[in-house]
């Protein structure tokens, strides 16, 4: 088998998944392609190994062998597939019941535009911080039907999911990001840099992408920005809109929606720290929620809320509708499942066999040694960034690229806090922006849109926030201040988004 840690081939997967996500629309597809790839450049000279290859990789997602080929399987891809498939079943069991209509008709007398649906689902991000994947599904769940009624796009409910969801999670500690960093960073910064849970939360002040993804969020909701490719995607592949479905003239009770959204949420709260204080030995916030098993606690929210969903819905549903719920239910989310399948099966081909993080991390050594002190910010922004869009992760940028940002830092006395929060920065930005990223395909399935309307939707607003944030660390470094960054970057979002407005921005055409 090849080494590719050294080579610019280790980019060839990424770039070629990443070219025909943009030339095909075809996300799948894609994937499939960029693992196929990944097993011819593994097995040039033993073709009969790449079949093999593409299976093991694409099985390894539910199961894989150890080494005394003793059967292991993966629950946490079964438990977040099967929180899917609860999820669109819930849907289904709403709308049904007739309670999508009644909160509609409630929500249009008091909301009653498109600017409006939206800063509720702006709103129901910000709250909503403590895991990204229920952050996106859940917000799409509370925000659909409303933003159906009030002509607002699903790709632009992506985007509002999306950059609300990675950017509030990385500024909020008491979050699985939170934990998660808080981890990386105690094993792998000097103990004079301090303690991991303050290092996080200093670096939290200077994390532009994160503050200024929010506020161009806000900014687009407020002045209806409508980039051309947000113009040209609108709706595609969605099914269920509110007023393509039969069941409009059902009404029922407003509570039949709000109940299950509330017994989701508190379910879910109840099992992630249930389930991290289990696991967990001092019993410390940061303690359970690193220790917290989140795909099962999602699985067993989505059960008892299917539960309770059931029971005070019986009396509006009929046991004829059983089959077309759990048909409809389990094809709505079958696509969000495929995408997701493949992007979590070439994960280990783009890290592990092609070294691609390794690969960029290298290369951003020799980047920095060469540097002066001023620019390292900028450069770790940078490099940060194409890791996490190259292999769809973020988490695993972090694991990567904070060792070595830690160990240039020390090396030229830069600024520590600043170099740290332009990894997390870069991270957040290349991993919601990337069509192999799991936040990416999460966003679109809570907003129903399809993946790649989202991913060619959301990338104009996103890379605008990336260059501003770029440009705000490279002021913040020249002048070693925080307040510079700021100064320009709030500027300079404040100024592109009006200008956005007032020569780009069109109304959405819904025929």
């Amino acid at each position: 088998m090849m080494d590719y840690s050294n080579s610019i081939l280790s980019l060839l997967v990424p770039i070629v998944v990443i070219v025909m996500v943009f030339v095909t629309r075809r996300v799948a597809l894609s994937l499939l392609v960029g693992i196929l790839l990944g097993g011819i450049m593994m097995f040039y000279n033993d073709i009969i190994n790449i079949p093999v290859y593409v299976y093991k990789n694409i099985s390894s997602v539910f199961y894989t062998f150890d080494e005394n080929d003793k059967l292991i399987i993966s629950f946490s891809s079964v438990y977040i597939f099967g929180f899917l498939i609860l999820l669109g079943i819930l849907t289904q069991i709403i709308l049904y019941s007739g309670a999508i209509n009644s909160f509609v008709n409630w929500a249009h007398k008091r909301v009653k535009s498109a600017k409006g649906s939206e800063f509720i689902a702006f709103i129901a991000g910000i709250i909503i911080f403590v895991d990204d994947y229920f952050n996106a599904l859940t917000v799409g769940q509370i925000s659909k039907s409303l933003n159906d009624a009030n002509k607002s796009s699903r790709e632009r409910l992506a985007y509002v999911i999306d950059s609300t969801s990675a950017p509030i999670c990385i500024i909020m500690p008491i979050s699985s990001w939170g934990a998660y960093i808080i981890g990386v960073m105690d094993t792998n910064i000097p103990k004079d840099f301090g303690d991991g849970l303050l290092v996080l939360i200093e670096s939290i002040w200077s994390n532009y992408y994160a503050w200024f993804a929010l506020l161009a969020v806000f900014l687009t909701i407020l002045w209806q920005v409508n980039l051309p490719a947000m113009q040209k995607n609108v709706n595609i592949e969605v099914k269920d809109l509110l007023q393509k479905r039969h069941f409009d003239d059902k009404e029922s009770s407003i509570w039949l929606l709000i109940i299950p959204i509330l017994t989701l949420m508190i379910s879910i709260f109840f099992m992630f720290f249930w389930t991290g204080y289990t696991a967990s030995e001092n019993h410390s916030l940061i303690d359970i929620l690193a220790n917290t098993n989140t795909s099962f606690s999602l699985f067993a929210g989505g059960l008892i809320t299917i539960f309770v969903s059931i029971i005070i819905s019986m009396k509006h549903l009929r046991l004829s509708y059983s089959y077309e719920i759990l048909r409809k239910g389990f094809l709505s989310m079958l696509p969000a499942i495929v995408i997701l399948i493949l992007a979590w099966a070439i994960g280990p081909v783009i890290r592990d066999d092609m070294q691609t993080g390794i690969y960029l991390a290298n290369v951003s050594r020799e980047l920095l040694s060469n540097n002066v002190v001023s620019f390292i910010p900028a450069v770790l922004f940078l490099i940060s960034s194409f890791i996490a869009f190259a292999t769809g992760t973020s988490w695993g940028t972090f694991a990567i690229m904070i060792p070595i940002g830690v160990g240039i830092i020390e090396a030229s006395g830069g600024n520590a806090m600043l170099g740290i929060s332009a990894i997390l920065s870069g991270a957040v930005f290349g991993d919601h922006s990337s069509p192999i990223s799991d936040t990416t395909i999460l966003s679109a399935t809570g907003a129903g849109c399809s993946v790649q309307s989202h991913f060619i939707t959301q990338l104009p607003y996103v890379l605008t926030v990336a260059i501003i944030s770029l440009i705000s660390f490279i002021f913040s470094g020249i002048f070693n201040n925080i307040i510079a960054g700021y100064i320009v970057g709030i500027i300079g979002i404040f100024g592109i988004f009006y200008l956005y407005k007032q020569y780009l921005s069109k109304p959405l055409n819904f025929n």
